[in-house]
């Protein structure tokens, strides 16, 4: 009875050991490189520098940081750098069809088109005789030329009198 009961005490033993070495959570880089550091504490040595991606198994959790190991090399890391998920691919624009190109660059320039009437920029048929800019007379203003003694006149309130 005393043989079974330990072969069953051992057997829990291995079991729990399995599940905690099966429970090891891994966490992935997600900013471009990640340092580790040899403290919980951005003001620590660096250990090492992690790539985007970079499967990191955690050890130990201290606020906000987590002891991380990766290739033999272990560390602290901000939990700010990683996440649970791998980090999703970027999505370019140009690695798409033509015609999906199409269609998102009417979306951007309808997108453009607004924030460049919300600044004053629009067409200038869309925008109201009060607001629009009178580049003739911009034009005039710039063409005439005013000698130093003028300018000096006008500074002096003599102008025109």
């Amino acid at each position: 009875m005393q043989q079974v009961r330990r072969i069953f005490l051992g057997t829990v033993m291995l079991l729990m050991l399995l599940a905690g070495a099966a429970a090891a959570e891994t966490l992935y880089v997600q900013s471009v490189k990640a340092m580790l550091m040899a403290t919980p504490s951005l003001g620590g040595e660096r250990v090492a520098v992690v790539e985007r991606g970079t499967a990191l198994t955690v050890l130990e959790t201290a606020k906000g940081w987590y002891r991380v190991e990766s290739d033999g090399q272990s560390g602290w890391v901000s939990r700010l750098l990683v996440n649970e998920q791998p980090p999703l691919a970027q999505v370019s624009v140009l690695a798409s069809s033509e015609e999906k190109l199409d269609k998102s660059a009417r979306r951007r320039a309808s997108t453009f088109t607004t924030a460049a009437a919300a600044r004053g920029l629009a067409d200038r048929a869309r925008v109201s005789q009060k607001y629009r800019a009178d580049y003739e007379g911009v034009r005039k203003m710039e063409s005439l030329e005013i000698g130093k003694d003028e300018a000096l006149a006008f500074i002096a309130g003599e102008a025109g009198k």
